[in-house]
């Protein structure tokens, strides 16, 4: 039996040679492992292989290039449908098969689009998209509002929220003002096994030489900004603070479309400061850190959107389509 590795490394091959997979495109371990759904070691001997056949190249950045010229502008476009077709025919294992499965690759999708907005979901193109039935994909995106990606606009129809600077600062100002409240609600409800766990995790990202993965990164994020608070008591105000879940997606927009996200180092000890003092039982510490961190993401956030004014549209899913603005979201984008 073929080795999976090599399965997964021959599927890359066929999309490179085939064109799909174009030069200067960045492969990294994580959205591969998440596409073929194995571990981030089987991807990584893959790419060993396709290294050692000089198929793709090392360059200064995370991960490699497609082709052997380091030179060339990375590109970091979604691989998810320039490797679907070739996992379709049983060159391996299908992994987009499910739900489980489809939503995670769903949520790049549209947090890549995120900048080019606003734009309007079609359902019954999503349906065919990823073959599924229109109950899965209301579930997926209803999903997908309690983070922030998407929202229904006043037709009732799926929408990716207009992204400017000054909803990104007022989505923060909630989160400045009700987060630490949340906080020191929650922190007696918090297991200590969690805290414990989510301060060694933190300190292993900032012990890292290298960039730390996006997915890494967003686990940190949701390990305190999520779970944690999740224990606070008053339901009212978590619903609040989870409409203003979309900063976090933001946050892993800029990683997955510019390699990076604002201030990964500082970020990191933020956290680490935060956990530290829950990790002591010192909630009004925790609370305050977690307010100084807020303030200085908000900071980190809106200065990063700046670069987004560069970036070229990309090829667009063809469930997403331009929306219509509305009277408020006119007034958002004059802001451009």
């Amino acid at each position: 039996m073929i080795p999976r590795y090599m399965s997964i490394s021959e599927a890359i091959r066929d999309a490179m040679v085939s064109g799909r997979l174009e030069a200067g495109q960045v492969l990294t371990e994580e959205p591969l492992a998440r596409h073929f759904g194995t571990s981030r070691t089987t991807i990584r001997k893959a790419l060993a292989e396709l290294h050692i056949g000089k198929m793709i190249t090392r360059f200064e950045g995370r991960g490699f290039l497609v082709g052997t010229d380091s030179s060339v502008l990375p590109r970091r476009d979604s691989i998810e449908q320039a490797l679907f077709d070739l996992t379709a025919r049983d060159k391996v294992p299908r992994a987009l098969s499910n739900p489980d499965q489809i939503l995670p690759v769903l949520r790049e999708e549209l947090i890549r689009a995120l900048p080019f907005g606003p734009l309007e979901i079609n359902e019954g193109k999503l349906t065919e998209h990823f073959s599924v039935s229109r109950t899965v994909v209301r579930d997926m995106l209803s999903q997908l509002r309690s983070s922030g990606i998407v929202e229904k606009n006043e037709r009732s129809k799926w929408v990716l929220p207009v992204l400017t600077a000054m909803d990104v600062r007022n989505h923060y100002q909630l989160r400045i003002l009700l987060e630490p409240v949340a906080l020191a609600e929650a922190a007696p409800n918090i297991a200590k096994s969690h805290i414990e766990r989510a301060l060694a995790q933190a300190r292993e990202l900032g012990r890292q030489e290298r960039e730390p993965d996006a997915e890494d990164i967003s686990k940190m994020e949701n390990a305190l900004h999520v779970e944690a608070l999740s224990g606070c008591p008053n339901s009212h105000l978590l619903k609040t603070l989870q409409k203003s879940r979309l900063v976090l997606a933001i946050n892993e927009m800029f990683r997955l479309l510019l390699g990076r996200s604002p201030g990964t180092s500082r970020l990191i000890l933020e956290h680490i400061a935060v956990l530290e003092a829950l990790a002591r039982n010192d909630t009004a510490a925790a609370a305050s850190l977690l307010e100084f961190h807020l303030l200085e993401a908000r900071e980190r956030t809106c200065k990063r959107l700046q670069t987004l004014s560069v970036l070229l549209p990309p090829n667009l899913p063809s469930y997403l389509a331009p929306g219509t603005i509305s009277i408020s979201q006119t007034a958002l984008l004059n802001e451009r």
